[in-house]
């Protein structure tokens, strides 16, 4: 049998509003954390703090864009994906 929002719902007696709030606190919570790690282990292998700590390196020519820009790119996309999940966190915990 597939499980679906309405059999944990009839089953557990839990009211589908408050599965979905609280299942997607729980995505958003377990993306934030995948996301974080994979932004730390970018900034670690370059030595940084943030994006723009490794744009600034870019830019006084201690890397080389060849050496850093998939990095940078990846990490600009990352930083921002958790800024927008931050905000839909904190939105979903009022």
């Amino acid at each position: 049998m597939t499980l679906t929002l309405e059999r944990v719902e009839k089953e557990l007696n839990i009211p589908r509003e408050q599965l979905l709030r609280d299942g997607m606190k729980r995505y958003l919570e377990f993306e934030l954390r995948r996301v974080e790690i994979d932004a730390a282990g970018i900034m670690q292998r370059h030595h940084v703090k943030s994006f723009e700590d490794l744009w600034h390196k870019l830019e006084s020519g201690k890397v080389s864009e060849e050496e850093c820009f998939d990095d940078l790119t990846r990490l600009e996309y990352l930083e921002t994906r958790a800024e927008k999940m931050m905000r839909l966190l904190e939105e979903a915990r009022r």
